[in-house]
């Protein structure tokens, strides 16, 4: 399928009310976590704390510490990866720099109203790239990580079933659209610039 497919099945999925990849579990809990650290090592990945709700996913991040995707005051992408992937690690070299001029203070990425975050997932210690944390230092890998847990629970309740795959979430945290596959950056100008039109914050 061409990228301009993609783009088409973005806009469709954009409009529909009624979103069917959003799984329903429990309520959200509060945005206000403890902030406990971590080592970052390769058994790091063997006690991976996942809770998800309906439009709330906290778990463990890249650098140790408690990570959230939910409500947020500006619609999110979440690029979902796999270390052992050669899709992903191609994506990401590609993408890398053009997302290393935006960190703010906090951390964050925001390009044009727009989040990005990302989500390591399906991580098994026996295939290539593992442990995650070392292969996306190396490719300066700059976004805000959140890492699934053994069963990958984050990546089955978003339905993600290929790998690079961008989930769109709007500010409350529900997901309105996914475009599984690489798009490279071109294709993040074009996703950006198909968000704001397609929704604009004035829906989000």
């Amino acid at each position: 399928m061409k990228l301009n497919n993609y783009f088409v099945l973005l806009i469709v999925m954009l409009s529909v009310i009624s979103i069917t990849l959003s799984p329903v579990f429990i309520s959200p809990k509060s945005l206000d976590i403890p902030q406990v650290h971590k080592t970052v090592d390769e058994n790091f990945y063997n006690n991976i704390e996942v809770e998800i709700s309906q439009n709330f996913i906290q778990t463990d991040s890249l650098d140790g510490s408690q990570i959230v995707l939910g409500e947020s005051k500006f619609p999110t992408v979440l690029i979902v990866l796999a270390h052992w992937c050669p899709h992903c690690r191609n994506e990401v070299r590609e993408i890398a720099t053009f997302f290393s001029d935006y960190s703010d203070e906090q951390g964050e990425i925001i390009i044009d109203d727009v989040r990005f975050m990302s989500l390591v997932t399906s991580i098994k210690n026996d295939r290539s790239n593992f442990p995650p944390h070392e292969w996306l230092i190396n490719e300066n890998w700059v976004l805000p990580t959140l890492v699934d847990n053994q069963n990958s629970d984050i990546s089955s309740a978003l339905r993600v079933r290929s790998f690079p795959s961008y989930i769109i979430f709007d500010r409350y945290g529900y997901i309105i659209g996914m475009i599984p596959g690489r798009i490279e950056k071109q294709g993040i100008k074009n996703l950006i610039q198909q968000i704001n039109n397609t929704v604009g914050k004035e829906n989000l």
